[in-house]
């Protein structure tokens, strides 16, 4: 059973609208007692993400990470496969082990899916027009639950997706920096983020200030834009947070980057992706054909999973339906 009823997003539709993948901004909700999103079911997930036989990942889908860390630390929380099924337990001990817990593609399991679906559908209805021209640009969805123990910081990063984050047990604060900030956000670090290097971003405590904060609690969140650098400490409870998301097609942003990265290798300084629309549709072009010959000659690297394109046709479906 899905338990979904009502709008799920609460948010002013001018802000929303005007700041969409350009700033972040708050918003409420409506998940917050949603029995999904309690303990005990995050268990049962827990044990099913693990289990997958077909994981999204290349690494499994559920991954985590113990002890206390910094803003600035660089945890590894990829696991050998033996290991990942110790995540069922954490979850279970979650209050006292300092722990980071990541279930990824949530939407796959029945009831989450439909909590995404719903999520998705409010986005875009609030979005209007812009919603309409944003839906072609996106190569699929996906739903993401954090289980943190209290005070645990997840360390700063930045993220491909653009995402929205319902904060649904416990408090916990986010500090989002401008990525227009090239002090902040180095095109060469992007670049590398990009193209080489997930763990590129670098946190520079010497700008903290410079943080916009937000103090989330169960039924509220926040819009993170793509490329937003941030990072998040816990309150005192456990915290449960939900990330419904979106990435774009890569020929939208992530080529652009590939092919800045490699032209700043051959010694050239390239545009900011974003300042000369023509000569960033001719780098993505090219870029996007040069990928496209090596899937010709490597299949299945880099391609939309069928039920990725599937989702998105439903979702099309729902939206239409309202």
């Amino acid at each position: 059973m899905s338990h979904v009823a009502g709008q799920i997003i609460e948010c002013d539709a001018e802000s929303f609208q005007r700041d969409l993948n350009l700033l972040p901004y708050e918003i409420g909700h409506n998940l917050a007692s949603h029995p999904l999103f309690q303990l005990p079911a995050l268990v049962e997930l827990a044990q099913r993400v693990a289990a997958r036989r077909n994981p999204h990942m290349s690494g499994g889908d559920a991954y985590f990470n113990e002890g206390a860390i910094e803003a600035g630390a660089k945890p590894n929380y990829d696991r050998p496969e033996e290991q990942r099924a110790a995540v069922v337990d954490l979850v279970r001990k979650i209050e006292q082990a300092e722990a980071w817990i990541i279930l990824k593609h949530i939407e796959r399991e029945d009831g989450y899916r439909e909590v995404m679906e719903a999520a998705v559908c409010d986005a875009l209805k609030i979005a209007g027009d812009a919603g309409k021209e944003l839906f072609k640009k996106i190569k699929w969805f996906e739903a993401i639950v954090f289980i943190t123990s209290p005070h645990r910081v997840t360390e700063y990063h930045i993220d491909r997706e653009c995402s929205w984050i319902f904060q649904i047990r416990g408090n916990k604060a986010i500090h989002l920096f401008d990525r227009a900030d090239k002090e902040i956000v180095p095109e060469d670090e992007l670049e590398r983020f990009y193209t080489v290097d997930n763990r590129a971003s670098t946190y520079k405590p010497q700008f903290e200030d410079r943080a916009i904060v937000f103090e989330m609690t169960p039924g509220t969140g926040v819009h993170i834009p793509v490329n937003t650098p941030h990072w998040l400490k816990n309150g005192d409870d456990v915290s449960i947070t939900l990330n419904v998301n979106f990435q774009f097609h890569d020929s939208e942003i992530s080529n652009l980057y590939k092919a800045n990265y490699y032209l700043r290798r051959a010694g050239m300084t390239p545009s900011i992706p974003g300042q000369h629309k023509l000569a960033d549709r001719a780098k993505a072009l090219a870029f996007t054909g040069a990928l496209a010959l090596k899937r010709t000659l490597k299949p299945g690297d880099g391609v939309v999973p069928p039920e990725a394109k599937a989702q998105k046709r439903r979702i099309a479906e729902l939206v239409g339906a309202r």
